[in-house]
């Protein structure tokens, strides 16, 4: 019985030890996820066989005109790219069996408040059309196949 103070004075020094203001913590990089969506059925490129989702998949980064890292899904046939650790502005290109089918331009942001958060300031894509959902965070580049 005499431990149970002890031991109750511990955890509060443990548990209020690393809550200061002072705290580094980060949300980690801005990610984008999208699908790639015909313009006029609405469906997935990757799920109607306009692409082949086992094809190469390149992203690349027309500011330094180099290939980055993106995740392919493949069981949702879902794109996801990261968008770093700094505020910036990028340009991204992204090609599919070798062709370009649209080009992604990115700003983000570094936001301090408690943590440090990077966010997603502005994006707009070039020979698509995007759509956001708020709502699941998924966003829907919308090609035109027929041309």
């Amino acid at each position: 019985m005499k431990k149970l103070p002890i031991i109750s004075l511990l955890l509060v020094l443990i548990f209020t030890a690393g809550c200061g203001s002072d705290q580094l913590c980060s949300t980690g990089p801005a990610v984008l996820t999208f699908e790639l969506i015909d313009k006029d059925s609405r469906e997935n490129l990757f799920e109607n066989g306009t692409f082949d989702p086992k094809k190469e998949v390149t992203i690349i980064d027309l500011n330094q005109n180099k290939t980055i890292q993106s995740d392919f899904v493949d069981s949702l046939n879902r794109l996801s790219l990261s968008f770093g650790w700094e505020s910036s502005s990028l340009k991204y290109a992204i090609n599919i069996e070798g062709k370009n089918v649209c080009e992604i331009y990115v700003v983000t942001q570094k936001r301090k408040s408690e943590c440090t958060s990077i966010v997603i300031k502005s994006v707009e894509v070039k020979n698509a059309i995007l759509e956001q959902d708020n709502t699941t965070g998924i966003s829907k580049i919308l090609l035109d196949t027929k041309n």
